[in-house]
């Protein structure tokens, strides 16, 4: 049976299952090392699951432009400004 390090036992405890026959080696590993298996438990404590971080916004944008830009939604409409102001960038750059 191959030795593995604290770097396998991290790798395990991160990405590893019950069910793949992938980890099926280290598994056996542990079962037969109580250093091994109290390396584990030790580093399943310090090191966050990957799963667990991802978390969802509490506050999923709709898909409304105004709620991404953190306007309220409550509000008005914007309303097209009429005149010069309508002058594409180009035109008030070179000064059309």
């Amino acid at each position: 049976m191959p030795d593995f390090d604290r770097i396998d036992l991290m790798n395990y405890a991160m990405y590893g299952n019950d069910f793949d026959p992938q980890w099926d080696e280290i598994r056996a590993f542990i079962k037969s090392s109580a250093s091994a298996q109290k390396e584990l438990e030790e580093i399943k404590r310090t090191v966050p699951s990957p799963h667990v971080g991802k978390r969802r916004m509490s506050n999923a944008p709709s898909g409304d432009a105004r709620d991404m830009s953190g306007e309220n939604s409550n509000s008005e409409p914007r309303k097209p400004n009429t005149g010069n102001d309508t002058k594409t960038w180009w035109q008030k750059i070179l000064g059309d």
